[in-house]
């Protein structure tokens, strides 16, 4: 993980402590991408909108996202019900499909892909590639201006953005754990 995190502060500028709290904190340091298989998030996205808890807007967001993850998941060569992506919120109405490291949608995905594979020198970036899915990570985060400064709140309000794409304060608490963790990462997991 550390040798991707280098590479990709070296390429957009981020700050390698920011990465690692990043990825502490949206996928385990890449352990965990995702506790669902796609068709399970798919089964539940169907079942949520027939239940009306699902907005035809957010229905109709998570068909086009479908189309897309098929697109890329055929391109790496991965079958699309079976990879492994974060699972629909049970505490909230929306839907999962967040892909690999980076915890992407796949829109935000495809937003990078060409950079993502121009920086790390293939046709066909992949999200569950350690490599790839820290640059992808890196690429949207060093979109924030101040952040490749490494402005301590360029990168809160990166973190947010990440998050949510707003900067309200009512996700100061995400921003919170993630410059936690990027102070802390090495005296807490050694």
């Amino acid at each position: 993980m550390e040798e991707a995190v280098e590479f990709a502060s070296e390429k957009t500028g981020v700050r390698k402590d920011f990465l690692m709290g990043m990825l502490v904190v949206e996928s385990d340091l890449g352990r965990n991408t995702g506790q669902c298989s796609y068709r399970e998030v798919e089964e539940g996205a169907e079942r949520a909108y027939q239940n009306g808890q699902l907005s035809q807007r957010a229905y109709n967001t998570f068909i086009e996202r479908r189309e897309k993850i098929k697109g890329i998941a055929e391109k790496i060569g991965r079958d699309y019900e079976e990879v492994r992506v974060s699972c629909n919120p049970s505490r909230y109405a929306g839907t999962g499909g967040a892909m690999g490291i980076p915890q992407f949608m796949p829109d935000t995905w495809l937003l990078f892909e060409d950079k993502i594979g121009e920086l790390v020198g293939k046709d066909n970036p992949d999200p569950w590639v350690v490599k790839d899915g820290v640059v992808a990570m890196a690429l949207l985060l060093s979109d924030t201006p101040g952040v490749t400064k490494h402005n301590y709140y360029a990168e809160r309000n990166a973190a947010k953005m990440y998050l949510s794409g707003t900067t309200s304060w009512q996700y100061d608490w995400y921003a919170n754990q993630i410059l936690y963790w990027a102070s802390n990462y090495r005296r807490l997991l050694g």
